[in-house]
């Protein structure tokens, strides 16, 4: 029970539940891949991203320079108002030439990178930003921005630095300055006045890097939960969808391997219904096909072998028959012979005499029938010459043989070769004919067997103990033929055989 059940897991039915699980989940697992694809930013290379970020600080540069002629207020928030922070990413605007920095008044969530830009002063004090929470007004730019960006600034150097690690994440940033600068360190300013222009953007240098980014955001612990949740849904969903559609190619497999053991055990009559124009169904077909050939081919080896026992029976019996029995009729002619020559007078001895004949010409038909002539694949036509030239021999009776060379089918060429030797020894036999003729021909479509003999004859209609015209009239019914007997007492018999040929 335990080997059935594990062969049922992991059986048909269960390999192809497998499959469709592992399928479903593939295809989901690419679906989801493809959603945060589209969902997650756009990456673009390091080149075009940093051309972004110093066309960003250049358009802020010139900006503030035309808005506030006179300084930027302490505490301005820069950007544009109104857009969602989305941290981790870079939006570019739609020419694509520069970015779309988010004007943030209140606290940036989780720890991420965000685009941003931040005016500071010649002094190195922050005085306005896109982001006053990470970048308050006030604050040295040392404290709040990447060490490059400040060396840059302190140092009087126009920098377009390439990525940067922070403690948001990593960034491309570049430091762009406002007005001419003078070798050297800059002098003090006004802290309202711009002397540099700081813009950063989030990068990610592959799509993993911006994962482990964005994975911090309750937006993408969504994702993943919905995702999660998504895939540990497809199992039991993916086992009942196999289950449902292996269902009935599993019974017609099953069925079918019913069927085989069927016909392992010898039964040949196992029939199967044809439950699909699929590959199974014509299996089925096929399997039907072969058990119906298969039943056919045993019931012609069986009947072959019937006809091969009773053939070596019969040749058997002949032996017996010619070894003794016709010893003793021969030993006993020659007896009443004797007797009639010692004493011409003697009826008993003469009447001996002519049974003894009789019986001897009797049994000498009785065994060219028990002993059939054998086709060995030369051809109806010299198997009956052979009966024929045996009757001649043996018996002395004139035979007169017209035969044509004709091809038929080994069951047709059998049944004619066994109606000649029953009809012959009928006619020796019983009709004590001492002239048979033996004729064949074929014709319109059939062949014709004829066998007349000129015996004392008999009536058809009546009743015959015998059953050798039975058994003719039994072998022509079965090729579809006809057989005609025309006789009457005192003029002999004329058997007329026809079978069908295409």
């Amino acid at each position: 029970m335990l080997n059935r059940r594990r062969r049922r897991v992991w059986g048909l039915s269960g390999r192809l539940t497998a499959s469709y699980i592992v399928v479903t989940l593939a295809v989901v697992v690419l679906v989801e891949a493809l959603v945060l694809g589209f969902q997650l930013p756009s990456l673009v290379n390091g080149a075009q991203l940093q051309a972004q970020v110093g066309a960003t600080a250049k358009t802020y540069a010139a900006q503030l320079a035309g808005r506030y002629p006179n300084g930027v207020p302490a505490g301005t928030v820069l950007g544009d108002t109104g857009l969602p922070a989305r941290p981790g990413q870079a939006i570019p605007t739609r020419d694509g030439s520069m970015l779309i920095v988010p004007a943030i008044t209140g606290a940036v969530g989780g720890r991420q990178a965000i685009t941003a830009v931040v005016a500071i002063a010649a002094n190195g004090t922050v005085i306005a930003s896109s982001a006053p929470s990470q970048y308050p007004p006030g604050r040295p730019a040392a404290s709040e921005l990447p060490g490059p960006a400040t060396t840059a600034i302190t140092g009087g150097v126009i920098a377009k630095l390439g990525s940067v690690s922070t403690r948001y994440g990593t960034v491309l940033l570049t430091v762009e300055p406002v007005g001419p600068i003078r070798a050297g360190k800059p002098t003090a300013t006004g802290p309202r006045e711009v002397a540099y222009i700081y813009v950063q953007a989030p990068w990610s240098p592959g799509f993993f890097a911006e994962w482990s980014e964005l994975r911090h955001l309750g937006g993408a612990r969504a994702l993943l939960f919905t995702s999660s949740a998504l895939l540990i849904a497809i199992v039991p969903v993916g086992v009942l969808f196999g289950l449902l559609a292996s269902r009935r190619l599993v019974h017609r497999v099953r069925r079918l391997e019913r069927a085989t053991l069927a016909v392992a055990d010898g039964d040949y009559n196992v029939t199967l219904p044809v439950s699909g124009r699929d590959e199974v169904g014509r299996l089925e077909a096929n399997f039907t096909s072969m058990t119906r050939q298969l039943s056919s081919a045993l019931a012609a080896e069986r009947q072959r072998a019937s006809a091969d026992a009773r053939d070596a029976e019969r040749a058997r019996i002949a032996r017996e028959i010619h070894d003794a029995v016709s010893q003793h009729l021969f030993a006993l002619r020659m007896i009443a012979a004797g007797m009639r020559r010692a004493y011409p007078g003697n009826e008993q001895a003469l009447e001996i005499e002519h049974i003894s004949e009789d019986a001897v010409r009797d049994m000498q038909a009785l065994l060219i029938e028990l002993r059939p002539a054998i086709l060995n694949g030369a051809g109806l036509a010299p198997a009956l010459r052979e009966i024929c030239a045996s009757y001649r021999h043996r018996l002395g009776i004139t035979v007169d043989a017209n035969l044509e060379d004709v091809t038929v089918p080994a069951p047709v060429e059998h049944a004619l070769l066994r109606i000649t030797q029953e009809a012959c020894t009928n006619a020796v036999r019983h009709g004590n004919a001492r002239q048979l003729a033996v004729s064949m021909t074929r014709q319109n479509g059939h062949v014709e067997l004829a066998i007349r003999d000129s015996g004392t004859g008999f009536d058809p209609a009546a009743q015959h103990a015998g059953s050798g015209l039975a058994h003719i009239r039994d072998r022509v019914a079965e090729l579809g033929g006809t057989a005609d007997i025309d006789s009457a007492p005192g003029r002999g018999a004329t058997l007329t055989v026809r079978v069908p040929m295409p």
